[in-house]
């Protein structure tokens, strides 16, 4: 197993996000790495110094296996529009962005078996 980085959220955007670990059962692919990653969670009251990935957010990360950058937002699943550039909360890629602070590298093996990581870059908004 990997040492995963710590994740954070604000407590105004907890209420959205446990809904969506309770309620997104196994039908997305990545609502058990969701569900893992919302009990890790330091929920904090505000933002500080350091900006972290929420909904919303745009960011570029890198894709450590391919080394390709990726500019996206990450969305709720209902707003998800992957012609935009969109990531949904509860795909893979997004469970694992959301969180994270710039320069935390995301490790996971994914539904095939084999080793993802990411690191996030930049974060936008």
């Amino acid at each position: 197993m990997f040492t995963r980085p710590p994740v954070y959220a604000l407590a105004d955007d907890v209420p959205k996000l446990k809904v969506l670990a309770g309620t997104a059962g196994t039908n997305a692919p990545g609502a058990a790495l969701f569900a893992e990653e919302f009990d890790r969670l330091c929920v904090l009251s505000h933002g500080g110094k350091e900006p972290f990935v929420r909904p919303g957010s745009s960011l570029t990360y890198l894709d450590l296996r391919t080394k390709q950058e990726s500019r996206v937002r990450l969305s709720h699943p209902a707003d998800a529009d992957q012609t935009a550039g969109d990531v949904s909360l509860l795909s893979p890629l997004g469970a694992a962005l959301i969180g994270l602070m710039e320069g935390a590298i995301f490790r996971w093996t994914d539904a095939d078996g084999r080793l993802r990581a990411v690191k996030v870059i930049s974060i936008e908004a």
